[in-house]
């Protein structure tokens, strides 16, 4: 799923209600625990998103992300 969309939305992921705060780029120490060389470069603009959760719950392996507004 693209993220990129997701930052400054809301959006629910199972039964948890998140808002999107700012994409997560990769780190040099996730380079350095993986040891594979060009990782950085491979996952620049989509390694994930750093999120607020809104209301907690349960999110189950292949639960749905359904962006609320």
């Amino acid at each position: 799923m693209r993220l990129n969309p997701l930052v400054g939305r809301r959006f629910r992921v199972g039964d948890v209600e998140c808002r999107g705060i700012e994409l997560c780029e990769p780190c040099s120490h996730l380079q350095k625990l993986t040891a594979r060389e060009g990782l950085m470069r491979a996952l620049a603009h989509k390694a994930g998103l750093n999120a607020e959760i809104i209301s907690g719950g349960e999110i189950a392996v292949g639960a749905v992300i359904e962006p609320l507004d």
